[in-house]
């Protein structure tokens, strides 16, 4: 008894696609446009979605192709003269239609999206670290950013009395974890990113429309283990001509296309990498098996999932999916899922991914009642 996969369409969704094309009438340059508005998206969207590696060489298919992924679109502005068609679109792609597509090019690719991530960007000032305050000039090009999207959705705090009571200036590095997570509930976040800038001190000194002069060095720390963990450092160097404003602009860009690629190192697999995992799903009554049924059904990177038995209180289930069992629970993770560590037991089930292996499965929010 199979039920499908449905894969969040924030994934497949491209947003904020412009084009500008002048062609013999206006007729001619909406169907131009419109053509060149595909393939930019797809461009987009297999940027997003292929390994670092093969993007480069990768050849974008024709727009007939491409239209065949396409599950809908909307034009959100248009401007149009007798000869000129300026547009820009969003674009929803068919999730299975994008996967075959992938698989039958043989890249590498990944459909695994994570939670949004809560971006706490610390800045260095003379008298010591800041967060909420008004001088924090890292603060203020992360709420100016555009694009947060993508594999890693980036959310950034608005700096209200609550948010404030949770994590102040000199906790950076030394936050309380439970006003940490009650943070993250607040946002729908999975983690935190707590982003830490050093800048020169000609960038520190400078206003936004001065020009930039130095450097800006960003340590980024990961906040879901038991405590901040150091993963990458990112050096951004003025350009000639370019201000302070648009510097830290760049350095905004820079930290979500890391934050992004590594979490494409997590996920991407090979398109022959299928699994199929047996699981046991222990619930109380019928709401709780739907609402699970529910969250199985939009996991990322589950492209099946087959239902082999249900009980009153329990639901044996296949996963159909690709890539490692670690991905997999990376996976369901992303949708406050857990998958238990394998446990012997004979006896009593024999059923998994080995003779008498038990995997359990269920929503973190009903766990406590099992």
């Amino acid at each position: 008894m199979p039920f499908e996969a449905r894969a969040d369409s924030a994934l497949f969704t491209i947003t904020d696609v412009k084009v500008d094309v002048t062609a013999e009438n206006s007729a001619v340059a909406r169907e131009q446009a419109f053509a060149k508005a595909q393939s930019d998206a797809f461009s987009k969207l297999a940027g997003r979605m292929m390994s670092e590696g093969e993007i480069g060489k990768f050849t974008l298919p024709d727009t007939q192709t491409i239209s065949t992924m396409i599950k809908d679109f909307e034009v959100t502005q248009e401007q149009l003269s007798s000869v000129r068609y300026i547009g820009t679109y969003t674009f929803s792609f068919n999730d299975k239609n994008v996967r075959r597509f992938f698989s039958g090019q043989g890249v590498r690719y990944t459909d695994v999206g994570s939670r949004p991530v809560l971006a706490l960007p610390f800045y260095e000032r003379d008298n010591g670290p800041v967060l909420w305050s008004h001088q924090n000039d890292w603060m203020r090009a992360w709420n100016h950013a555009g694009n947060l999207g993508g594999l890693v959705p980036i959310v950034v705090p608005i700096g209200d009395l609550m948010d404030v009571a949770d994590i102040n200036d000199d906790e950076a590095l030394n936050y309380d974890e439970r006003k940490l997570q009650s943070l993250l509930r607040r946002y729908d976040a999975g983690e935190a990113a707590i982003l830490f800038a050093v800048p020169d001190h000609s960038l520190l000194v400078a206003g936004d429309q001065d020009s930039a002069i130095g450097s800006l060095m960003i340590q980024i720390y990961r906040t879901d283990r038991a405590g901040p963990e150091a993963v990458q450092n990112i050096t951004v160097d003025a350009k000639g001509g370019e201000t302070k404003k648009v510097l830290f602009a760049r350095a905004t860009k820079k930290v979500h296309k890391a934050l992004q690629k590594n979490w494409k190192e997590k996920t991407i697999v090979s398109p022959s990498n299928g699994n199929r995992l047996q699981v046991r799903v222990h619930f109380e009554g019928l709401e709780q098996w739907a609402a699970t049924q529910t969250a199985l059904e939009r996991v990322y990177g589950v492209s099946e999932i087959v239902l082999q038995s249900l009980s009153p209180k329990e639901a044996r289930v296949d996963l159909v999916f690709q890539g490692s069992e670690s991905r997999l629970r990376l996976a369901l993770a992303q949708a406050d899922m857990t998958l238990s560590k394998p446990q012997i037991n004979p006896a009593s089930f024999g059923y998994g991914g080995g003779e008498g292996l038990v995997y359990e499965l269920y929503l973190n929010r009903f766990r406590g009642g099992l």
